[in-house]
């Protein structure tokens, strides 16, 4: 009974990566679409390009330093609900 728990687990953990994995394919493609729309979108030109590049880099910037933490918090979850056999 054990063993099959454990490799439903295991499976249903991998097709979460799975779609995680197709998630952030899918975001990819969509971005660089916008990102071509907008690069050849007639009066955007070179100056709206820039202005797009520098506010992402701000945004991006902004994504990383919120999302620091994220991970070690998980983590800490995960842990605790495992010494205690949830």
């Amino acid at each position: 009974m054990g063993i099959g728990k454990h490799k439903l687990k295991k499976e249903t953990f991998v097709q979460s990566i799975l779609v995680l994995m197709m998630s952030q394919v899918m975001i990819k493609l969509l971005g660089l679409a916008y990102k071509l729309y907008l690069t050849n979108k007639e009066g955007f030109g070179d100056t709206g390009n820039a202005i797009y590049n520098s506010g992402y880099q701000i945004y991006a910037l902004l994504l990383a330093i919120s999302s620091i933490g994220v991970p070690n918090a998980i983590s800490k979850i995960v842990s605790e609900r495992l010494a205690k056999r949830r």
